[in-house]
Formats: C-alpha cells, sequence, structure tokens
C-alpha cells in the first residue's frame, strides 16, 4: 500500500473511532448483539428441554421396563433359553420405529443379545474395546448424535435387578446385567434444527436492521456539525454536488444555508467550465474517428485496405463458420495495368483504378466489404452469399466496369479478371486459406486468357 494513502486511511479511522457518532452506534449494536444471544441461548434451551423431555421420559420407562422382564432370563441357568427370551424381547421392541436400538449385557457388561432398526447404529455406540455395555446404575437419558451415521437417538442404561422372589429362591442378589436403549430421536432432532435455524435468522435479520437503525438515529442526534464539515471537506476535493442539510433555522442552520449558497456559485462556475470541455473533447474524439478511418481506408479509392480487411475477414469467417453460413470471397485484378501505365500515364491508370473501385461499390449491400488489396488488386467479402450469387454480382461488376471503361478510356485496354472462392464450397480451416483460394481462381482466370470469371473448385478446398 501506499505509504501516504496508508496515513489517511489511519487519520480517517482515527477520527471516526474517537467521534461520538460511532461510539454510541458501536454500542447499541453490541448491546443488541448481547442481548439477542443470550435471548437465543435461553429460547433454545427451553425449547430443547420441552421437545426432549416427553421422549426422555418415555426412553427411562422403556428401558426400565425392558431390564424389569429380562430379569427372570438373566437368572436362568439356561443360557440358550435365557438367550431366545432375551433376543425374543428386543426384537420385539424395536419393531416399533420410534426405537433405534437395543443391547442387553451381562452383569460384567458383556452383550448377550442386540438388535438394531438399521445397521451400523451400535458399532458407534460401543467402546473401542468391544461389544460392552458401561456397568452403570440408572442414568437419565441422554442425546447421542453421530454424523456418520446421521443417527439422533436418545439413550439410556438401565441396569436388570434380581427380583425378591429370586432371592429368595437362593438366586442371585444385586445386578444381573445391564440394558442399553436407544430410540430413534431423527424427527425431534430435525424439527429442533428447523426452530435453531430460524431463531438465528431472525437474530441475523435483527441485527441487520439495528445496525442501520442506530446509525441514523445516532447521525440525527450528533451529526449536523459533522455533516457541515463533511459538505466543506467535498467541495474542496472538487464534489460539485456536495450540499450540507438544512434541518432547522437556528445559527447551524443559517451556516449550512450560507455553505449552500457559495456552493451553488461554485458548482455554476464550475459546469460552465466542464461544458466547455466537452465540447472540445467532443470534437477531439470526431477527429480521431476521422483519423483512424483515414488509416483504414485506401487514399485514392476511398475503399479499405488491406490491414483492415484482414480484421473484418477474420471475424466474418468466425460468425460463419459458428452459424453455419456461406461466406464468399472475390478477388479483382485489372488485366494489362502496367500497359495503361506505361501508355497512357499513371493519372489514367489511377483513373481505371477508381472506375473500377466504382464498379465494386454500386453493387454493395450494407454488410459487404471492399477492399484494395495493393496495386491493381481489389478484393470483396460476401457475408451469407453463395458462389452462384457471388458470380452474378461478378459479372455485374464485369459489365460495369467495362462500360464505363469503354465510354471514358477507350484506348486502354481495360479489362477485369475474377477469382471467387466460397466456404461452402472449398471447406477452407481459416480466412487466410479462404483468400488464397479466391488468389489461385483469379491466377487461372490470368492464365487462362484473362477476362474471366473462375470459381475455386470443392476439389481444391479437399486437396
Amino acid at each position: 500500500m501506499i505509504p501516504g494513502h496508508h496515513g489517511r486511511l489511519r487519520s480517517l479511522w482515527a477520527n471516526t473511532r474517537h467521534s461520538l457518532h460511532f461510539k454510541i452506534s458501536l454500542l447499541v449494536v453490541l448491546l443488541v448483539l448481547a442481548i439477542v444471544g443470550m435471548g437465543t441461548g435461553i429460547s433454545l434451551r427451553a425449547i430443547g428441554h420441552a421437545m426432549y423431555a416427553t421422549q426422555f421420559d418415555l426412553a427411562r420407562r422403556w428401558g426400565m421396563s425392558l431390564a424389569a422382564g429380562a430379569a427372570d432370563a438373566l437368572a436362568m441357568t439356561d443360557r440358550d433359553e435365557a438367550r431366545r427370551q432375551l433376543e425374543h424381547n428386543a426384537q420385539t421392541l424395536t419393531r416399533w420405529r420410534a426405537v433405534a436400538y437395543v443391547a442387553i449385557a451381562d452383569q460384567d457388561g458383556n452383550v448377550i443379545v442386540s438388535t438394531e432398526s438399521r445397521p451400523g447404529l451400535l458399532a458407534t455406540v460401543y467402546p473401542p474395546d468391544g461389544r460392552r455395555i458401561p456397568k452403570v446404575v440408572v442414568t437419565d437419558p441422554h442425546l447421542l448424535e453421530d454424523p456418520a451415521t446421521t443417527m439422533a437417538a436418545i439413550e439410556v442404561v438401565a441396569p436388570v435387578y434380581a427380583s425378591a422372589a429370586q432371592a429368595a429362591r437362593g438366586g442371585a442378589h444385586g445386578i444381573l446385567g445391564y440394558v442399553l436403549l436407544g430410540t430413534d430421536a431423527s424427527v425431534t432432532q430435525a424439527r429442533f434444527n428447523r426452530i435453531a435455524n430460524g431463531l438465528l435468522a431472525l437474530d441475523f435479520l435483527i441485527v441487520l436492521l439495528v445496525i442501520p437503525g442506530t446509525f441514523l438515529l445516532t447521525r440525527h442526534i450528533v451529526s449536523p456539525l459533522n455533516q457541515l464539515s463533511r459538505a466543506a471537506r467535498a467541495l474542496a476535493n472538487g464534489v460539485t454536488d456536495a450540499r450540507a442539510p438544512v434541518r432547522s433555522r437556528n445559527e447551524i442552520g443559517q451556516l449550512a444555508q450560507a455553505f449552500n449558497q457559495m456552493a451553488n456559485r461554485i458548482t455554476r462556475s464550475q459546469m460552465e467550465l466542464l461544458q466547455l470541455a466537452a465540447e472540445l473533447e467532443q470534437r477531439v474524439e470526431e477527429r480521431t474517428r476521422e483519423l483512424e478511418d483515414l488509416a483504414s481506408k485506401d487514399p485514392l479509392t476511398g475503399l479499405y485496405n488491406r490491414r483492415h480487411f484482414s480484421e473484418v475477414m477474420a471475424r466474418e469467417f468466425a460468425a460463419a463458420e459458428r452459424y453455419g453460413s456461406d461466406l464468399t470471397c472475390l478477388m479483382f485484378d485489372l488485366d494489362h495495368f502496367k500497359q495503361i501505365n506505361d501508355q497512357l500515364g499513371h493519372g489514367t491508370g489511377d483513373e481505371v483504378l477508381l472506375a473500377l473501385a466504382h464498379a465494386i461499390t454500386s453493387e454493395l449491400r450494407g454488410s459487404d466489404i471492399a477492399a484494395r488489396f495493393g496495386g491493381d488488386e481489389f478484393i470483396l467479402l460476401l457475408p451469407q452469399t453463395s458462389a452462384l450469387a457471388a458470380r452474378s454480382l461478378a459479372d455485374r461488376v464485369s459489365r460495369s466496369f467495362a462500360e464505363q471503361a469503354a465510354a471514358r478510356f477507350p484506348t486502354a485496354p481495360a479489362g477485369l479478371s475474377i477469382g471467387i472462392a466460397s466456404l461452402n464450397t472449398t471447406r477452407t480451416r481459416n480466412a487466410e486459406a479462404l483468400v488464397n483460394e479466391a488468389d489461385r481462381a483469379l491466377y487461372i482466370a490470368k492464365e487462362t486468357g484473362r477476362g474471366r470469371i473462375v470459381e475455386a473448385p470443392a476439389a481444391v478446398a479437399s486437396a
């Protein structure tokens, strides 16, 4: 960053952060952010507690009920029968869509049976040391989320106690095992997330409304003098429409009125200068266009020169290929032009060239481009024109030129050879190749007797 610019930014920031306008605005915004954040946090906590309270209670009751039902099975000496009963109880419970998974373990925490509503849920619940359930007393349900399985479950671990009858029969005492139960909380979690997102969006909207509101309010309170100062600095820096708002009739309002009157006089003077500058700029632009036009045209015939034609040719060729339209190029060459210059003089030669240029331009459409290619050669580009239509135009140009030459230069051996090449006939791959095909056709016309019109055949393009 430029040192001077960096210094100006630092000065501007120092003036801004020390202003009363900035301090009040920042204080109000921070206060609103704190209130909104605390309110959203408390609201989400209360909403979450209300939404999950019923599911927590249901998970607790299901876990304790399943633990009570598993006591007799865990007390059996026939382990196979005990496993069958436990599997039956677990599978019966997981048939409910509200239950995500169930696991029943012995008193050491080793899982005896387990079932789950969809594969992979329990794999995220078991500890790293294997299929075990932590040996705990009755715990409150808690929410468990796993991004890998997109699972949201309310989990509870309930111990299985030996009943009094089992103890009386000499059975085991205390805890026989543990039940791990998870209820599906995906629907509740999704609803809670939607509510949370809605509250956050509301918070964002509130902040967006508070920031400009605070700014406008504090500006109305503390900014009359600051606005007048900024308007004066802006006017000094060339901002002609800088004006101070007049909001009162007191001394500050009268000062603002006086400043605005002065600014109006300065603006009128500057507008007059700008109008003069605009007129001068317009004249410069007109002269520039004239010079550009002269640079792109042949000074004798007024037709475009070879450089400009090449630029237009490239664009038209690309457009023809893009839209699948035809594009035809015609090359004209004056027969015996050197003989005309030698016998009748260069002045007559120039007049013959002008006659040919006039014969060509008299047949042009608005989209056609004609140029002097060099010496006694002329070139004509016909967008969206077939070779057949181009030949008809070439015939008309040839007749028109012959009539002019016979009337104006009866002693001049003026003739015209024409070569034609169309894109659809030659299938050339670039603009330069199409011009070369027209030039080759022109060469054939001159070599086979002059005064002829020759079209480039398709075989030439294939080769």
